[in-house]
């Protein structure tokens, strides 16, 4: 575990600790400390940007220590509440994980007196957690081989005749039967209502079934997505729009759209019970600040829930156009629904897998 109550500490103390450690012996001294947060984020080189841009910054203005942990999803919260020893006061987590938990019982309300909401849309807003961060899968392609007229939408991207090339779609089923329904005339307003029937989950997979056997990869990990596209092993790829800018800073002459793109969030939460609630409920509100949201996407195009960010003059009109959240290109994604996947993601999962391996 890394914490700091501001810069200056930040860089004499650091403190390894792991989860299993914190449940064994920190939860109970987290509950005394009256000036510190616990913060679990997914680690890595996206939770150094988080640090500089959003959680010093916000331990300099509360004037407590943030200590950070790394998640890898939904089981570390189901561990920490069954064993009854919650090590987080508050924890990003994606959508589905956290609609997920409010179910079982396993989060705090969020106290919306403490909690700024300006600039957030009503739709990333819920009793127990809060939208975070947008981020879009976009259709990319290599401009070398379709020049400006590459695949722009869903249709195109399954329009083998008039897209002839190597294509790669996203691994798991989350977002793959949004765009096949997209590939198959549904309006982006519709597809959540076509996918409640089953008549609708079996047109989408009947769509995706068209296409899977002209996949050339089916990646798993946002690294090999942008390995792929950066060394011409395929024309046209399914994509998160920050490694397309990532690939596209390395010199390559590669190009997307927001038409169509697949936009997913992660929400901030409090586990039920965190040692630290009052704290938590503080550092949400810094983190959701247009300051804070913007500063993030100038170290990396990912998209502020608080439409404020883009006010701020943190941003330069350039950078602000490559912002998925960005006013002029909100509209033209699909927001991703976690009410879908809950309490189905196996089957679907298990439908998934099994059509892509024929």
């Amino acid at each position: 575990m890394k914490y700091f109550k501001n810069k200056k500490a930040s860089k004499g103390a650091i403190c390894a600790l792991t989860v299993s450690t914190l449940l064994a012996v920190g939860a109970a001294s987290s509950a005394q400390a009256k000036d510190e947060v616990v913060f679990a984020s997914w680690g890595g080189s996206f939770q150094d940007a988080l640090r500089s841009a959003m959680l010093e910054p916000a331990s300099k203005a509360l004037d407590i220590t943030v200590k950070e942990d790394t998640t890898n999803g939904i089981r570390d919260i189901r561990v920490q509440f069954t064993a009854g020893k919650i090590a987080w006061d508050v924890s990003e987590q994606d959508l589905p994980s956290c609609e997920t938990l409010k179910r079982d019982g396993m989060l705090e309300p969020l106290d919306y007196s403490q909690i700024d909401t300006t600039g957030i849309p009503k739709e990333l807003l819920n009793s127990h957690y809060i939208g975070f961060i947008n981020f879009t899968k976009v259709i990319a392609y290599q401009k070398d081989k379709y020049g400006e007229n590459g695949p722009k939408t869903w249709s195109d991207f399954f329009d083998l005749e008039k897209f002839p090339g190597k294509r790669a779609m996203h691994g798991k089923v989350n977002y793959n039967l949004e765009a096949s329904l997209m590939a198959d005339g549904v309006p982006a307003r519709d597809v959540y209502k076509v996918l409640a029937t089953e008549e609708g989950k079996e047109r989408a997979w009947a769509k995706l079934a068209e296409i899977a056997p002209h996949v050339t990869a089916w990646y798993r990990g946002g690294s090999q997505s942008a390995q792929l596209l950066r060394d011409n092993e395929v024309d046209m790829i399914h994509m998160g729009h920050n490694r397309v800018e990532s690939v596209r800073e390395s010199g390559k002459d590669v190009a997307y759209s927001f038409n169509g793109g697949t936009m997913d969030v992660d929400c901030l939460l409090i586990p039920k019970g965190a040692p630290n609630k009052e704290n938590a409920m503080k550092l949400i509100n810094e983190l959701l600040s247009a300051e804070s949201q913007a500063r993030l996407a100038k170290t990396m195009p990912l998209g502020p829930v608080n439409v404020g960010a883009f006010d701020t003059g943190i941003l330069t009109a350039d950078e602000a156009k490559k912002v998925n959240t960005h006013p002029a290109n909100y509209g033209k994604q699909i927001l991703i629904d976690p009410n879908f996947y809950v309490g189905q993601l196996g089957v679907l999962t298990e439908t998934f897998d099994t059509l892509i391996q024929q």
